[in-house]
């Protein structure tokens, strides 16, 4: 689902040269950032069925988050994995409520209308309760928007505060044994944007800008409706405004933000999350130092298992190396799963992991 904008919602259909449509495929396809996800995932599939026969039980990683559905692995509600960090620590995540999709579109309204109210106002963030790869996702600016969302979204949503600055995604576990908070990745998520010269149409600013092109197809279809328009000089242009990768973002790695003084707030956030043990934090603070420093940081999502290190998309990095971090994100899995599992936790079969993974198939097309 686009962001409910007027760049977003638009009917009309634009048509690339063939030349331009030509370039960025195969600009896109020398970049495996951009491969889809089930070619990337062939050789890493075939690591996890090994990693199965090792460890004796093909599905322990399932253990790995007893306190997430599954791990965490598909179908995880957010309200579950955030609900805890709101009641133990709410100076670490943005504050949110839950809207029951049982309830009639005006009670749904009403309620979002209240939590808009007491809260800062707009803009607000609306998500699905169960959703991932920012499907679902929206930023909400006015009442308009908010009551169109909320008239066709189905089942349980999430609205929840904005906040402003910028947005990370930190990967961290608990090391097996010991407990210990280790921070196995930060990724710094930013979006793009154009500046208008008051010449050219969006349409050829995209095209002549190195990393918009390569999201052109999804560009000229959120601003359809704007393609032709010439941005007068120095308008910026947010071209994404969701950090997810599939939506536009761009992916830097920031691993070198890791710091003493963030470890301890992961430990924080561990331990106001009980069962919480591997995955990454969406979150969002006022800057790279912020960050650093621990402090002033809000979690917007709490990802489990299947959650991605995503710093390996930094533009350049070399195949193997993003290889090579998912291998070792899947055995730390295993490793932690296993542990839990030795302490009783629960573990998910195949037949219900893939009946999970149906119904979030089937899930994800009812989401516009």
């Amino acid at each position: 689902m686009g962001d409910l904008s007027p760049a977003a919602t638009p009917a009309l259909h634009y048509q690339a040269p063939l030349t331009l449509r030509l370039s960025i495929r195969w600009a896109r396809a020398i970049r495996w950032e951009f491969w889809p996800a089930w070619l990337f995932y062939i050789p890493v599939v075939v690591y996890i069925l090994w990693l199965g026969l090792r460890f004796g039980k093909p599905t322990v990683f399932t253990a790995a988050n007893p306190a997430f559905a599954a791990g965490g692995v598909v179908g995880e509600s957010k309200t579950e994995a955030l609900a805890p960090l709101q009641a133990q620590a709410p100076d670490t995540v943005a504050r949110f409520e839950t809207i029951a999709g049982r309830l009639a579109a005006g009670e749904r309204i009403a309620q979002a209308r209240r939590f808009v109210g007491d809260n800062t106002g707009y803009p607000v963030i609306l998500k699905p309760d169960i959703g991932c790869r920012g499907r679902g996702v929206a930023v909400i600016r006015n009442d308009a928007q908010l009551c169109a969302y909320l008239q066709d979204a189905p089942g349980d949503v999430l609205v929840q505060r904005y906040i402003d600055g910028e947005e990370f995604g930190v990967f961290v576990y608990r090391q097996p044994g010991s407990g210990e908070a280790v921070i196995y990745s930060i990724t710094h998520k930013c979006f793009p944007v154009l500046l208008g010269d008051g010449r050219h149409t969006l349409a050829e600013l995209i095209a002549a800008d190195a990393r918009a092109r390569l999201i052109a197809p999804l560009l000229w279809r959120r601003f359809a409706a704007r393609l032709q328009d010439v941005p007068p000089p120095g308008e910026r242009i947010a071209l994404v405004e969701i950090g997810a990768h599939c939506r536009g973002s761009l992916f830097l790695d920031a691993s070198h933000l890791a710091t003493p003084a963030l470890r301890a707030t992961i430990e924080r956030i561990f331990a106001a999350i009980p069962g919480f043990r591997f995955g990454r934090l969406d979150l969002r603070c006022p800057s790279a130092a912020a960050l650093s420093a621990g402090e002033d940081l809000r979690v917007l999502e709490v990802n489990g298992v299947t959650a991605e290190a995503a710093h390996i998309y930094h533009p350049g990095t070399p195949l193997r190396v993003g290889y090579a971090s998912i291998v070792r994100q899947w055995r730390i899995a295993f490793e932690i799963g296993a542990e839990q599992a030795r302490h009783g936790a629960k573990l998910t079969g195949a037949f219900e992991l893939l009946r999970l993974f149906r119904e979030d198939l089937h899930r994800g097309k009812q989401w516009f």
